[in-house]
């Protein structure tokens, strides 16, 4: 029972975190937020891990760890963003105008988030590499683009914005083929190495906008490593 208890608490913690960074961030407290949400994914490590090293398992702690990342990896980081935008998009104007009904548009990353996640659980092809991008990766892209925003405020108009989040949205349950990082052998070992010097990296030089780099990265690097095997 106790060991049970230990990777569903880890998974708690993970929705906690996912909980108190959305409260942060429609207080506009962007920094706070971001560093919950990386909480929330140390803690989404090691509650696999420790289910890991335990040797349990059970389809409660499956379904409530995809409730937590719902919270940290879908709805806190759309929330960052929707409060960010309703700074620059939500003026004076009628409520239901186009520069007003716009700022929902980071919902659209929620609703594609519980998709992705609803179907990793019942893919049992997903043990080794991804089929579209993981909530947690898509997470940080976003977290990065608000940064990012926030560092280029002119940049945030609608022509630029609403694609970016139609795009990431798309990917979280396209068919894309992208390589999972539990597996350190063989080829694979190789591009594990080129992401994580390439990742630190980013982060050295762009420190919170490193996301948007790391994650086109790595779908770069995934869609490399599949053409190359399927010649061979």
């Amino acid at each position: 029972m106790i060991r049970t208890f230990i990777p569903n608490l880890l998974t708690l913690m993970n929705l906690l975190s996912g909980a108190i960074a959305v409260v942060m961030a429609l207080e506009t407290n962007f920094y706070f937020a971001a560093y919950l949400i990386l909480a929330g994914a140390i803690f989404d490590f090691f509650d696999g891990f420790a289910a890991r090293l335990l040797r349990v398992s059970s389809p409660i702690g499956k379904q409530l760890d995809s409730l937590a990342d719902l919270i940290t990896f879908g709805l806190a980081p759309a929330t960052m963003l929707l409060a960010l935008l309703k700074q620059h998009w939500a003026g004076d104007v009628a409520y239901f105008s186009y520069e007003n009904w716009a700022i929902f548009i980071p919902f659209l990353l929620v609703l594609f988030a519980a998709l992705r996640l609803a179907k990793f659980n019942v893919d049992e092809s997903q043990s080794k590499h991804f089929q579209g991008l993981p909530t947690p990766a898509n997470a940080l892209f976003i977290v990065s683009f608000v940064f990012l925003l926030l560092s280029h405020t002119s940049w945030i108009t609608h022509e630029f914005v609403i694609p970016i989040i139609v795009v990431f949205s798309f990917i979280m349950v396209a068919p894309i083929p992208l390589m999972g990082l539990k597996e350190f052998s063989g080829q694979q070992k190789v591009y594990i190495l080129i992401l994580l010097i390439g990742s630190l990296a980013a982060l050295i030089l762009f420190k919170f906008t490193a996301g948007v780099i790391i994650i086109p990265f790595y779908i770069a690097l995934s869609g490399i490593k599949f053409a190359f095997s399927k010649k061979q």
